[in-house]
């Protein structure tokens, strides 16, 4: 009774990790510890049933998996003899064939050495069967072994056709294998054996292998006629392999990277391109790049694949892993890395130097490329160099109607920094994560930072540099004089701001005046490098702001700082401007008359009374714009009888109807300090504003004349015009 309770409890177990995919920990502990082993050493992924389904095929031995960074985060394929494990996208997350998309996963293949097999398989496919697709025997069962569940069959040793092969496959597919038995028994050697696949001249050692190929293309087999009937070899497609017992089979994590370019329709994959457990790069990944035809996996010209991964094992086998990192379909996301010396307006690149004090900027760069979500919920973990004095920073997005997330110099005090970043989507489909500082002496390596969202996960690197001390040791400064000393001031739109300094050192040296530049940065823009006057005294500072890179109405900053021939940095002065904003006014009659006119039974223009004056004022200064238009009512006599009658607006041949709605009277771009523009000048008898009487008007007698009245409404905008 015991026994039988025990049984039953482990099988329980077993079936609540197959049908909800829960903790693995239980299973491996009963049956195989490496595999709690690699599921605990696994980096991080997105959570798999988001977006995969387990395939449908019988007695699948795929189950998803729980890892230290949360649940059904992997997915195992095998663990045991004689397995066949599948796992797909489901519809929602197939992937576009139409776009370039990136898939990145990592991958496990156990330590068993050469008692391993048989390995794993990317797929792309589009077999009518989707969910349930996989390689088949002759009985049209699912078949594993050397076939890794998505090559064909040559089981039958009656059919001598590659097309015989081919059938047994998944159809409509490209694979890339992960094979990690050599399979190299003929045919005539084990009779009514099928082992025989890795028979290729490509492969230049009996070892593990990756290779890819269109596992339902009769091109990819060779038939082989013995005694004892056919058997096939594969053509293996670029295949790359590391000619060592033990490879891949290591127990350790392994990073795949497969790029679809859709224009020339061609798959880069690229093996161990990162390190487990750093996320950096990994010195001398292995790439190819083939060929994958549209029309050799998606013949109904959907413009859309299911991809997923297959694993299989005979009787050698292994447990194999996948943890997925980037799935393409859901989200194609990028991210890049830049550092821009602000002081000398070059890019700072891996092995370069740095002065110390110059101005630093570094850009973290996040782009949504497209999928069918949008990328959420992301955290970007930024290691940040250390050679740099951070003074504060910003996060802006390509969406301008986000706020701009301002970042202080208390944010960025330690040397890892979580922050949190908006959705990016088709609408807001960029993030720039800018810092700014002062390089500090000291080295720097290149740093793996890590932008982590609910469904997808990619990286990128900043550039390892060197931050030097100048080649003299006495401290630079600069000091405000004159009117400049209160760090202010207030100014007219039109008027360019004058400020002076006094550059010293403490060992008490004379500034040459001829080896020394001015930095100046204007809201945070940098501005061209002025060489100090060899004319002034020693040291003298002398700079006048332009009044065009000042905002009117606003507070504007000015950071000043010189640099010597000696590369020392002085003291980064700042200077604030408040440009007075000016006025825009529009002057218009509140109450004005149209000349008394006889009506003659013909339509007739009537012009306003010498008292109907509109004038615009604009004291905003130089380079501003402005836009008048106005409306009008119908005109009505008092015992509400319509006037049959519109206002216009004439200006040349052109004629607007007021009646009808808004019209543009005027526009203009000031260009003095100050502007009144009279708008009613030139009206005449034939221009400007004129009431357009129909000839059918009915008017009063000379000593009752009839009044008409209407309201017209001006709108007044500080933008040019729009068409």
């Amino acid at each position: 009774m015991k026994i039988r309770t025990l049984f039953f409890s482990v099988m329980v177990i077993g079936l609540g990790l197959m049908i909800w995919g829960k903790s693995l920990t239980a299973q491996a502990s009963i049956f195989d510890p490496p595999i709690k082993q690699a599921l605990d050493a696994a980096p991080q992924g997105v959570s798999v049933n988001d977006y995969f389904s387990l395939g449908t095929v019988a007695n699948n031995s795929a189950i998803l998996a729980n890892t230290p960074f949360g649940e059904n985060q992997a997915v195992q394929l095998t663990d045991k003899a004689s397995q066949l494990g599948t796992i797909w996208t489901n519809d929602s997350s197939a992937m576009s064939l139409d776009s370039d998309a990136t898939a990145s996963m990592w991958m496990n293949f156990g330590d068993r050495n050469s008692s391993s097999g048989d390995g794993m398989a990317f797929v792309l496919q589009n077999d009518g069967r989707d969910l349930a697709a996989s390689s088949t025997n002759s009985a049209g069962k699912p078949l594993g072994g050397e076939t890794l569940g998505v090559w064909g069959s040559d089981q039958d040793k009656t059919k001598g056709q590659s097309s015989d092969v081919a059938e047994r496959a998944i159809q409509n597919s490209w694979a890339l294998e992960f094979d990690t038995y050599s399979n190299k028994i003929s045919g005539s050697a084990a009779p009514g054996l099928s082992s025989s696949f890795d028979d290729d001249p490509n492969l230049a050692a009996p070892y593990a292998h990756i290779a890819s190929g269109f596992p339902s293309n009769p091109a990819t087999y060779t038939m082989h006629a013995t005694s004892n009937g056919y058997y096939a070899t594969m053509n293996h497609t670029q295949p790359i392999y590391a000619g060592s017992a033990g490879w891949m089979v290591d127990g350790a994590w392994h990073h795949v990277t497969l790029k679809w370019h859709a224009a020339d329709q061609t798959m880069t994959y690229i093996y161990d391109d990162k390190d487990p457990k750093t996320g950096d790069p990994l010195p001398n990944p292995q790439s190819r790049t083939v060929s994958v035809p549209k029309k050799a996996i998606d013949p109904g010209n959907t413009g859309k694949v299911r991809w997923g991964f297959t694993g299989s094992t005979g009787t050698r086998y292994e447990p194999n892993a996948v943890v997925f990192e980037q799935v393409p379909g859901i989200v194609n996301a990028t991210a890049t890395t830049d550092i821009k010396d602000e002081t000398t307006q070059r890019a700072v690149t891996s092995g370069t130097s740095v002065g110390a004090g110059h101005s630093l900027r570094l850009n973290y760069n996040l782009a949504y490329t497209g999928g069918s979500q949008n990328w959420k919920d992301i955290q970007a973990h930024l290691n940040l160099p250390a050679n740099i004095d951070y003074t504060g920073g910003t996060i802006t997005y390509g969406d301008h109607s986000l706020p701009v997330t301002q970042l202080n110099k208390t944010d960025l005090q330690s040397g890892e920094v979580t922050l949190p970043v908006e959705a990016l989507s088709k609408e807001n489909p960029t993030a720039t994560i800018t810092l700014n500082g002062d390089a500090k002496v000291g080295s720097t390596g290149q740093l793996t930072n890590k932008f982590i969202g609910a469904n997808a996960i990619t990286d990128a690197r900043t550039p390892d540099f060197t931050v030097t001390a100048p080649s003299k040791s006495s401290a630079f400064h600069m000091a405000w004089t004159g009117d400049s000393q209160t760090g202010e001031a207030t100014v007219g739109a039109k008027d360019d701001v004058p400020v002076t300094a006094q550059l010293s050192y403490d060992d008490k040296s004379t500034v040459d005046n001829s080896q020394t530049v001015l930095h100046p940065v204007i809201n945070g823009d940098p501005q061209p490098i002025i060489p100090l006057k060899t004319t002034d005294p020693a040291g003298a500072v002398s700079y006048s702001v332009p009044q065009e890179k000042l905002q009117s109405g606003q507070t504007n900053t000015l950071q000043l700082y010189a640099e010597d021939g000696a590369g020392r940095i002085s003291d980064k002065l700042t200077y604030t401007i408040t440009v007075k904003s000016g006025s825009l006014d529009l002057s218009v009659p509140t109450g004005a008359t149209f000349r008394p006119t006889t009506l003659t039974g013909h339509e007739q223009l009537i012009q306003p009374s010498d008292d109907f004056k509109v004038s615009v004022s604009d004291t905003r200064g130089s380079g501003h714009d402005w836009t008048l238009y106005a409306k009008s009512t119908t005109f009505a006599s008092r015992f509400r009888s319509i006037l049959p009658a519109s206002l216009i607006y004439k200006n040349g041949d052109g004629v607007a109807n007021l009646t009808a709605g808004f019209a543009k009277i005027e526009s203009a771009t000031t260009t003095g300090d100050s502007a009144v523009t009279d708008i009613s000048k030139d009206w005449g008898a034939n221009t400007g504003l004129l009431l357009d009487v129909q000839g059918n008007a009915i008017g009063g007698s000379h000593d009752s004349p009839a009044l008409y009245g209407g309201t017209i409404t001006w709108s007044f905008t500080n933008a040019p015009a729009t068409e």
